[in-house]
């Protein structure tokens, strides 16, 4: 089913939350997008959408010291790597979500990269992207109870694989 942008949830993270949901001891903001590579995606009105590291993934990571953040104006696509981080001996990054042009890029997080710890859905968003085809690439993503059941499978496997250790 397509959707017109106007039939699209918003919502406010970075300007107050409307709901939290708690899953697993992990914050899921209600009316956000959610990849599974752990990013979350708050669309904002004219193809703008609004892209960071969900709770699960920075808690996971622990104390993050390095985050390379995309350069505004360069066109992204599926496939490729957003942006990256670093913690401790650990590194990850995050795979563009919808194809697009970054208009705005967080670089406060270059100097404060604790920003995705301490305020992963507020100041520590990552980029905002011009989106080429909005619609049809957020139905690629998980919101509501599918979002939340995705996250409990996700602590369920890291628990096995502790358990394996």
């Amino acid at each position: 089913m397509r959707r017109t942008e106007e039939e699209i949830p918003r919502n406010n993270v970075g300007g107050g939350v409307n709901q939290m949901a708690v899953v697993k001891g992990y914050e899921i903001p209600e009316g956000l997008y959610y990849t599974k590579d752990h990013a979350w995606l708050k669309v904002e009105g004219g193809n703008k959408v609004r892209v960071g590291l969900n709770d699960f993934a920075q808690k996971l990571a622990g104390k993050i010291s390095y985050v390379k953040v995309p350069r505004v104006g360069k066109e992204v696509t599926h496939g490729k790597v957003l942006f990256s981080l670093q913690a401790k001996k650990w590194t990850g990054k995050i795979m563009v979500p919808l194809a697009g042009m970054i208009v705005e890029a967080n670089r406060d997080l270059l100097r404060r990269p604790g920003l995705l710890n301490q305020d992963c859905y507020g100041k520590g968003w990552v980029a905002v992207i011009k989106a080429a085809n909005l619609a049809q690439d957020l139905a690629r993503h998980l919101t509501g109870e599918a979002a939340h059941r995705w996250i409990r499978k996700e602590v369920a496997r890291v628990e096995a694989e502790r358990g394996k250790k």
